[in-house]
């Protein structure tokens, strides 16, 4: 690629006539994570407002393509990580993070977690010893009176950064834990936030032994508790069945995603609301 053809682009972007401009902008998006470089020395000696700005939106459709692309191969082969699913949320916000330093932090946590366990343990000492590690030694904690709505407190990056979260966030972490440490733990999706699920392994029907809420510092509830919940927030009988039901990685990162789209339609950042979107396509698909 010619070093000229990305300068001659990047001057056009404040181009009087908005559809050169337009053209320059879908130009150097499909040129791809090649040019930002470029575009962020362009954007130091930038003293154009307008030019600043459709710099800064070129490098973040760029990163958004190329993390959705990440995503798209996720899905395609079998989403067995969900760390990597949540972090590539997260990038879709924070299109600068780099996962890497984050995945150390994570393997540190689920270090300090496994050297306390040993075979003789149960479900339920296994769970005390994680919420010890997470709650006590390392004091994550939930956003307490803060807005739920924030997008930053779902995203995994920033629980790991600022160890504050909400119960999207805390119950994500919980289980790039368990899938890590290789404990039968999975989502629920619940009416008043995330819960977990703890199966026995022993079972064929993926029967629960007890259910967590990691936004109470990994309270342990039992099926008649968890049932009682439910009913406060008057589901109708037919779908209770549906929130006691697990899911699956991508379908956990699929209600993320539709999650922060809601918390982006209602602060009216319609954009994060596209980006959201083609990230819940690539989901379903």
């Amino acid at each position: 690629m010619r070093r000229g053809e990305v300068s001659s682009l990047i001057s056009l972007l404040d181009d009087s006539d908005s559809e050169i401009a337009l053209t320059a902008m879908n130009r150097l998006c499909a040129k791809g994570e090649v040019v930002i470089p470029e575009l962020e020395r362009a954007w130091q000696e930038c003293i154009e407002e307008l030019l600043l700005v459709r710099i800064e939106q070129v490098i973040a459709q760029i990163r958004s393509n190329a993390t959705l692309q990440k995503l798209k191969e996720w899905v395609d082969v079998g989403a067995e990580d969900l760390f990597h699913g949540a972090c590539y949320m997260a990038k879709l916000l924070h299109g600068s993070i780099a996962c890497e330093p984050l995945e150390q932090t994570l393997d540190g946590i689920c270090r300090a977690i496994w050297v306390e366990f040993n075979s003789y343990l149960t479900a339920l000492e296994k769970v005390n010893i994680i919420n010890h590690i997470l709650f006590n030694a390392y004091r994550f904690r939930n956003n307490g009176a803060q807005p739920d709505s924030t997008p930053d407190l779902f995203l995994i990056d920033s629980l790991l950064q600022s160890k504050v979260g909400n119960s999207v966030a805390l119950s994500t972490l919980y289980l790039c834990i368990a899938e890590r440490l290789k404990l039968p733990i999975k989502g629920l999706d619940m009416p008043c936030g995330i819960m977990l699920a703890y199966l026995d392994e022993y079972a064929d029907d993926g029967q629960s032994l007890f259910y967590i809420y990691p936004f109470f510092r990994g309270q342990v509830l039992g099926k008649e508790e968890v049932e009682l919940i439910v009913n406060r927030n008057r589901i109708a009988s037919d779908d209770q069945h549906h929130y006691l039901r697990t899911c699956s990685n991508r379908q956990y990162v699929c209600k993320l995603a539709e999650t922060l789209r809601d918390a982006f339609s209602h602060a009216g950042q319609l954009e994060l609301v596209e980006r959201m979107n083609a990230a819940i396509k690539i989901l379903e698909s």
